[in-house]
């Protein structure tokens, strides 16, 4: 059987890496359309609302997929020590298995958007408050947080990875990562009702 035309999946995956290395503003169609391969008329076929559109779905994509990650993390971790170091210790990989050359798409996407950009905008407020809701989860499950702290906890959690990426791709380490890591288990200690 014939595979179906991929460009869609292919314009999306592209995005997904260019966007990773540059942020939004600093790719253009044409480079999106020449990474992928795609066929000009297949971006305005695919995506009606042309790169913004890309970017929504990107960010919408990325962000399904690390809540999943978040969730098996929470699912199969022991305590909440376990579940940060695991989240830590695969951010910390992600930047080194890219060479400190790319960050957290969703990091890049959210810092160089302009206000215009509202659809993106949502997408990526969404994404983060569905980041934020399983990481209080994980709190309160494995850390026997209240709900008020672990909301608290999931900011400062969220906080602090997406700047990890940030000064990680700056500094070409991944100590920041690991600082993170010891960073928010002490919050989660000082949190953790006794």
């Amino acid at each position: 059987m014939a595979k179906p035309s991929s460009a869609r999946e292919d314009l999306i995956e592209a995005a997904v890496e260019l966007f990773r290395a540059r942020g939004y503003e600093g790719v253009g169609v044409a480079e999106l359309l020449q990474r992928s391969g795609a066929p000009r008329g297949s971006l305005y076929f695919h995506f009606p609302g042309g790169k913004e559109q890309i970017g929504a779905e990107v960010v919408a994509r990325v962000g399904a997929h690390v809540c999943e990650r978040f969730k098996q993390l929470r699912e199969s971790s022991p305590n909440l020590d376990r579940y940060i170091d695991q989240v830590f210790k695969a951010t910390a990989k992600e930047v080194r298995d890219r060479e400190y050359e790319a960050s957290c798409p969703m990091a890049a996407i959210a810092s160089g958007f302009s206000a215009e950009n509202v659809k993106l905008q949502a997408a990526v407020k969404e994404a983060f408050a569905s980041w934020e809701r399983e990481m209080a989860l994980a709190a309160q499950q494995c850390g026997d947080m209240s709900a008020k702290d672990a909301t608290l906890f999931a900011s400062a959690f969220l906080t602090s990875m997406e700047g990890a990426f940030v000064v990680s791709k700056a500094q070409g380490s991944s100590a920041p990562h690991l600082n993170a890591a010891r960073a928010i288990k002490a919050l989660a200690n000082a949190l953790r009702q006794h």
